[in-house]
Parts: C-alpha cells; sequence; structure tokens
C-alpha cells in the first residue's frame, strides 16, 4: 500500500494556531526505562481524591433523575443551567458577603473556559495583557494562544505592585497604547501565596478606570480559606464595569465535573455570551452538581478545609525543619501551594534531576512568569493530591535533593 503524501497545512491554519508558542521548563512526572514513576505527587494542583463526595453525588444523580428526567438530558439554556447560576449567586453571597443577578453569571467548561472566553471577548493578536509575576502558568498558555503581548508585574506581600502597574500603563499610554485586561488571581496567588489586600483591590480598579481597561479576576480557591479573614472581591467592590471573574466546582467538588462561571457586567454578558454557541454547558452534570451543593454545600467546604489545612500545616513543618532559614517559604492562607525561593547557589536542573532520582515532582519557578527568563531561583510545591505520608516523606526527600543541588 502506498503510503499517503503529507499535507501542508501551513496556508490553511488561523493565525492564533501559527503562533510558536514557548515550551516551559517541565517536571518530571513520568518514569523511564531507567527511572521509575514518580510516588511523591508535588506538582499539579490537583484535589484530593478521598475528598470526593462519591456518595452524595450518587444521591444527588438519583434525585435529579427522578424530578427532572428527560429534561436533565435534553439541552440547556445557552448561558448555563438556572439552578447553577441560582447557586453561584446563593455561593457568592454566603461567602462573600455580596449579591450577583443570574444575569452575571455564564457557566462554563472549567474555569480555564472561563478565562478563555475572557480573552474572546477582549483580546486580539498584538494587543497588551497584564499579569501579575509570577501567575498561573495554565492561565499564561491559555493567553498566549491569542497572541498578545504579556507584560508582568511583581508583586509584594500585599499583591501586585500598584505603583509599578501604573508606571506600565504609563508607558502603555505614551506609545497610544492601552492594556486590554489586567489579569490577577487575588485569593492565595497562584504560585506566590499571598492574598491581595483590600487598599490594592481599590488601587487596581482605580487603575482600570483611569486607564480605560478591564480586569479579569481569576478566583478559583477562595472557599479554601485556612486562616485571616475573607476580603471582598473585586468584582464585588467595582463600581464602574471594569470586573470579569471566573470561579469554578473544580476544587471544592470535583475536577471532573468541569463545571466553572465567568461573572460579567449584566450589559458586557451578552458579548460574552454569543461565544458559546452550543446547547448549555453539560446540563446533566450541572443539576447534579447542583442537587448536591444545595443540600451539603457549607458542611463540605468546611471538611475540606480541614483537610487541606492539616496538608499545608505538614508540609510547612517538613520544610522548615529541613530548609531552616536558607530558604523562604510562603505562608499561604488558602489554596493549594506552597511557593520557595531556593538557598542562595540551589541548581534548578540539578534539582529537577536530584529530585526525580527520588521520584520527588516539583513546578520550576520559571514556569509562572511572563517571559520565561526569571524565577530560577523558585519553586512551587502542591500539597493537596498527596497524603499525609507521601508529604511527610517527599518533602524531607526534596530537602535533602535541595542540599545536595547547591
Amino acid at each position: 500500500m502506498d503510503v499517503a503524501k503529507a499535507t501542508n497545512y501551513d496556508s490553511l491554519l488561523s493565525r492564533r494556531a501559527r503562533l510558536e508558542l514557548p515550551t516551559p521548563r517541565m517536571t518530571r512526572t513520568a518514569g523511564t526505562a531507567n527511572e521509575p514513576a514518580p510516588l511523591y505527587l508535588f506538582g499539579g494542583g490537583f484535589p484530593d481524591p478521598a475528598s470526593f463526595p462519591y456518595q452524595g453525588l450518587v444521591e444527588a444523580t438519583q434525585d435529579v433523575l427522578q424530578h427532572e428526567g428527560a429534561e436533565a438530558l435534553a439541552y440547556g439554556h445557552p448561558r448555563g443551567y438556572l439552578g447553577l447560576r441560582e447557586l453561584v449567586c446563593e455561593k457568592t453571597r454566603y461567602y462573600e458577603g455580596f449579591d450577583i443577578s443570574v444575569d452575571n453569571v455564564l457557566i462554563t467548561n472549567g474555569s480555564s473556559h472561563a478565562l478563555a472566553m475572557a480573552c474572546d471577548l477582549l483580546v486580539d493578536v498584538g494587543d497588551t495583557v497584564v499579569t501579575e509575576a509570577p501567575t498561573f502558568s495554565g492561565t499564561l498558555h491559555n493567553f498566549r494562544r491569542y497572541g498578545p503581548r504579556i507584560i508582568g508585574v511583581s508583586m509584594d506581600h500585599e499583591g501586585i505592585r500598584t505603583d509599578e502597574l501604573e508606571e506600565r500603563l504609563k508607558e502603555l499610554a505614551r506609545q497610544g497604547r492601552k492594556a486590554k485586561l489586567i489579569y490577577t488571581i487575588v485569593n492565595f496567588q497562584n504560585p506566590a501565596g499571598m492574598t491581595q489586600s483590600h487598599r490594592r483591590r481599590i488601587e487596581l480598579l482605580d487603575l482600570a478606570e483611569k486607564y480605560d481597561t478591564m480586569v479579569l479576576e481569576d478566583d478559583a480557591y477562595g472557599e479554601l480559606r485556612y486562616d485571616g479573614e475573607p476580603v471582598k472581591s473585586l468584582f464585588g467592590l467595582d463600581d464602574n464595569g471594569r470586573v470579569l471573574r471566573s470561579g469554578t466546582l473544580s476544587k471544592i467538588l470535583g475536577p471532573g465535573v468541569r463545571l466553572g462561571w465567568l461573572l460579567a457586567p449584566k450589559d458586557l454578558l451578552p458579548k460574552v455570551a454569543q461565544f458559546k454557541a452550543d446547547g448549555g454547558t453539560n446540563p446533566y452534570v450541572s443539576r447534579v452538581a447542583t442537587y448536591y451543593m444545595r443540600k451539603h454545600m457549607h458542611e463540605h467546604v468546611q471538611e475540606l478545609r480541614g483537610i487541606y489545612r492539616q496538608k499545608r500545616d505538614l508540609m510547612l513543618e517538613r520544610l522548615r525543619a529541613g530548609l531552616g532559614d536558607s530558604a523562604e517559604i510562603s505562608q499561604p492562607e488558602g489554596g493549594f501551594f506552597v511557593w520557595i525561593r531556593l538557598p542562595e547557589g540551589t541548581d534548578p536542573q540539578k534539582l529537577l534531576d536530584l529530585a526525580a532520582a527520588r521520584r520527588v515532582v516539583h513546578v520550576p519557578g520559571s514556569n509562572f512568569f511572563p517571559a520565561g527568563d526569571t524565577g530560577f531561583d523558585h519553586i512551587r510545591l502542591a500539597f493537596s493530591y498527596a497524603s499525609l505520608d507521601d508529604i511527610r516523606q517527599g518533602v524531607d526527600l526534596l530537602c535533602e535533593a535541595i542540599k545536595e543541588a547547591r
């Protein structure tokens, strides 16, 4: 049989598909012929499978089929199942203390989909997007597919440095340009861990109004607070229609349900919704999640807080015991991650190799910076997935590798 001739697709691809994206420095996540698969998984921010409410979801599935039957398996509303949109409103009111309407809520296939839809709405190839530096590597990859110029702004213990942000926005204005959006992770910032202060949130909103840009607020972990008091959301503080906000059930119910949402000003939501030409995001699973969360949301979140607080505390204890004052270790009030500035003189590539030999996975810090040319002196660890025994053993092994990599 003749081999088919290879087709050259270059002339057919969209501008976005032709973009050359940078390759991040990878973690060692799989074994090789000479190296066994990792045991201690501190790389991705995966929820603990033991925390998934299996029996509760079985019962919720039965309730959905008994009460809604065929309607649950039919196409749904383009903006998402009304019951889930109402649940998002209730959750926002209960945990954050401000009111939104179902007319602010668009159900999406997870929060990454919500972030992509914000880009569909606002970002063209060549536009400027501002992010924190560091920021979530998954969002950086998402943004890069839209072809913008990405500018990073550094952070301190209060979050994004608004003085530096204003300098960047001023410089763009001098060039006759502006940022289309400013992306920020306000609570338990991924990867750095801090929570943006109320003062900085107000300053950020003022800058968005002054320089005519939008703010994209990412809050995947807001309910998972283990210490301190919540700070009001940018969306709740905004009086000028400058904020879009993404959220998700992935961290408090299960990532496999693939349900998230985008909050938008009422006048803007129809513009976003036009990019969702589907029969509603998973109407069936939306109902199952809603039926479960209506009955169990508050007690389930409390249980999760206890599980992850214990894991966070153990990881911090073992890191401090193993590294002492030689490394800077974050103290996140919530979320899934610990951010570490490595001891001076640590070779990051050697650390990757030594950690892999000990079957420990971590993420290099450079993955979280827009240009990928800094952050080599940092690593991110996730405490969410590993068991307590694995955290205890794996962190001790990682500390050995860090010492050996200096």
